[in-house]
């Protein structure tokens, strides 16, 4: 994408900023989550976040009055942190009655606070990333319907699991930026020398299996981090898409719908596989005390032959590893439940983008929304920001190699939910820790998620 300079770049130059360069991790933004709930404004509360008056005018450019409309947009989303003063700039170019200020916070531990004292004090950026609580910002009058504001034609695009992670009652409250999946990232030569073909490894028997072969070289199976603990629900999420063969299961438990519980057979059986997978050491020791950087670099440095880790992996090894390294790493699909099954693997929109209801400039915001996912920005966007996108379109164009056979594992319908929205939701994670810690009943542990759920919910 070429940079047009000539318009103005509105781009936030704090230290919370300056900062975001580390690749986004979903692991650090539900510890934040975990951190306490939102803080939900209402009635006065929900004010203008702007004294600029907005409406469309005919030239789109969503304020008629003549002076600039301000659309702030604020995220952690370090990936596209070069990428962001190019889009401003030339959207500032098009439409010089719209100001945009981005924000780029740090981490998702240095962004929510900052989200949380704006919703509480009533001027909520007009573009800005729901982390956890989309759905809580929704149904609290702050995020706009963007199925009523977009309508479904600009929706149809994106991938059904970002639209539905999104989505309750009908309404829409966000759409997805970076999209991601999971995968088994493999070191050819360490399962060679281990005599395991990756071919071999259709299912999560096959992978039992081939454990103790990878360790009689002296090598961990699988490096993965259950750091924090909401961290092992990227794993064990699947698996009940995988057991039920249902990718609609965990959204009904997650909202708990058709009276479904964590104690329902399908969850204990799938908490009897993850046991299986960990009693039979395929992961390395203390998962749980592995944080979200050391898994990786466990793999890269070649003390485990595979890694199990998310989309954004490949930014991190050109970042970190050695280029002999990256130019031999492959990623493999998730082990199916049996042979013939599908490889269910976790993916929604990891990253998105929710639209303040009460901002007088809401119409400029949403003019911006559209112009990033034009397909002449959106695109080169993520492809030079090595970026998993969240729409149809985009992926059909993806450069990088390992991205886009990732994202064919979503264009051929195998991506399933895995992000925690509903209310309570991720204090099951507390207890499923036990079984990366290789204790616990699998039946036990269903109760004990249960009841964690409806404690966190009040």
């Amino acid at each position: 994408m070429q940079d047009q300079t000539a318009a103005p770049q509105a781009v936030d130059t704090t230290s919370a900023a300056s900062s975001a360069t580390t690749p986004f991790r979903r692991r650090t933004l539900l510890r934040a989550a975990l951190g306490g709930a939102a803080v939900l404004g209402t009635g006065s509360l929900l004010a203008a976040c702007s004294s600029d008056d907005s409406s469309p005018s005919a030239g789109g450019s969503g304020n008629a009055g003549g002076s600039p409309a301000t659309v702030r947009m604020w995220s952690w989303y370090g990936e596209q942190k070069d990428e962001f003063p190019k889009l401003v700039a030339k959207f500032q170019e098009a439409n010089p009655n719209i100001k945009v200020e981005n924000r780029v916070f740090g981490t998702p531990d240095q962004y929510l606070p900052a989200l949380q004292a704006a919703v509480a004090a009533g001027d909520v950026p007009e573009i800005f990333a729901p982390h956890t609580r989309a759905l809580t910002y929704g149904t609290g009058g702050i995020s706009a319907d963007l199925k009523a504001d977009l309508g479904d034609a600009f929706l149809s695009d994106f991938f059904d699991s970002a639209n539905q992670e999104y989505t309750l009652d009908g309404k829409q409250y966000a759409i997805g930026w970076m999209a991601q999946t999971f995968g088994l990232f493999y070191n050819p030569d360490l399962l060679d020398k281990a005599g395991v073909d990756p071919e071999s490894l259709e299912t999560w028997d096959d992978l039992i299996e081939a454990a103790p072969k990878i360790k009689a070289i002296d090598k961990y199976g699988v490096s993965f981090s259950a750091n924090p603990g909401t961290s092992a629900m990227d794993f064990f999420l699947p698996l009940l898409t995988q057991v039920s063969d249902d990718p609609t299961f965990f959204l009904k438990l997650d909202q708990g719908l058709d009276g479904l519980t964590w104690e329902d057979p399908v969850v204990v059986q799938a908490l009897e596989l993850q046991k299986r997978i960990v009693d039979a050491g395929v992961f390395q020791p203390g998962t749980t005390g592995t944080s979200g950087d050391q898994a990786p670099q466990i793999f890269y440095t070649e003390k485990s032959a595979m890694l199990f880790n998310g989309s954004w992996s490949p930014q991190g090894f050109i970042q970190n590893a050695s280029k002999e390294f990256v130019k031999k790493y492959k990623v493999m699909k998730n082990p199916a439940i049996a042979a013939g099954k599908k490889h269910w693997t976790a993916n929604q929109a990891g990253a998105g983008w929710a639209v303040a209801e009460t901002s007088k400039n809401k119409d400029a915001a949403l003019t911006f929304i559209k112009f990033l996912y034009d397909q002449a920005n959106y695109s080169p966007t993520m492809n030079n920001s090595n970026s998993m996108p969240a729409t149809k379109s985009a992926a059909a164009v993806i450069e990088n190699p390992v991205m886009k056979q990732m994202t064919s594992w979503l264009i051929e319908g195998e991506g399933c939910p895995h992000i925690p929205f509903g209310n309570g939701t991720v204090a099951a994670a507390d207890p499923l820790v036990q079984l990366f810690e290789g204790k616990g009943d699998p039946a036990a542990v269903a109760k004990q998620m249960q009841a964690a759920v409806e404690n966190a919910k009040g």
